[in-house]
């Protein structure tokens, strides 16, 4: 298995394009947190935090991310875009973004990305990111966009309860693969799509990008909003608009990114 673990010098080593601020640590309760407090510290754009470990890891509504030390990608980055308040949807796709690409480079995995957030191979997921904001008035003073990666992780070290929904690279390819280089994959892909939010045209490249790779058009889903269960056909994905369900009474329902809690394909 190649269990080497994450080394600036070594991402370094496979990262392309400018020159960064990176740091590795062996644990923290979370990279999130341990970059907004680089940040409130006056850290520069671009800073990246990766971690063997993380004691207190969450997703979306607090969830807990099951992460044995050193066999997953666990890292944060400081982004500085000039977006509105209402373009914060755009920083989550494009983390999401980065991570589909980052897998096909390194490890040849075709995934998708189920709204709003996850990263899946098949129906199962094996990425997530979580992306905060600190708000000066209307506008963002930074984003801190948080991702983890199931890496080396063999199918029976997952939990029971999630072992159904969850795989990793070494389960769909069979190899293990180097967090060194992914990570500084994810960096490239991130910094080429974020870059795409100064150009003229790069928001709507960004939408019809993350749309081209959801997994939910089409499909069977059942989606969990604000406590209710609503079932039904995806016939559209939208950044900012959400999920545009055709339930199965014929209703066509709206679900908005900030008030789904799941989904699920049937």
């Amino acid at each position: 298995m190649n269990d080497a673990p994450l080394s600036v010098d070594a991402i370094r080593a496979h990262l392309r394009g400018a020159d960064r601020r990176i740091e590795c640590v062996a644990s923290t309760e979370s990279t999130n947190d341990l970059v907004w407090r680089r940040a409130l510290e006056g850290a520069p754009d671009g800073l990246a935090v990766f971690a063997e470990e993380q004691t207190r890891g969450r997703g979306r509504f607090g969830r807990v991310w099951f992460a044995p030390p050193g066999r997953c990608l666990l890292g944060s980055v400081l982004l500085r875009p000039k977006v509105r308040f209402e373009e914060v949807n755009l920083v989550i796709a494009v983390g999401a973004l980065a991570v589909v690409e980052a897998m096909q480079e390194c490890a040849g995995l075709a995934a998708t990305i189920r709204f709003p957030n996850d990263v899946l191979v098949g129906k199962r997921k094996i990425s997530g990111t979580l992306v905060e904001a600190r708000l000066i008035s209307s506008v963002p003073d930074f984003f801190v966009v948080g991702i983890g990666i199931n890496a080396n992780l063999d199918q029976s070290e997952f939990p029971a309860d999630i072992r159904g929904d969850a795989t990793s690279i070494l389960t769909e390819t069979g190899r293990d693969t180097d967090r060194n280089r992914l990570a500084a994959a994810l960096l490239s892909r991130l910094d080429a799509w974020v870059g795409e939010l100064a150009t003229e045209g790069g928001r709507e490249a960004i939408q019809k990008a993350w749309k081209a790779k959801s997994a939910l058009v089409g499909r069977r889903v059942e989606a969990r909003e604000g406590g209710r269960a609503i079932r039904g056909r995806v016939e559209d994905v939208d950044v900012f608009k959400g999920l545009l369900i055709r339930t199965e009474s014929g209703h066509l329902i709206h679900a908005r990114a900030e008030h789904i809690e799941m989904v699920r394909i049937l």
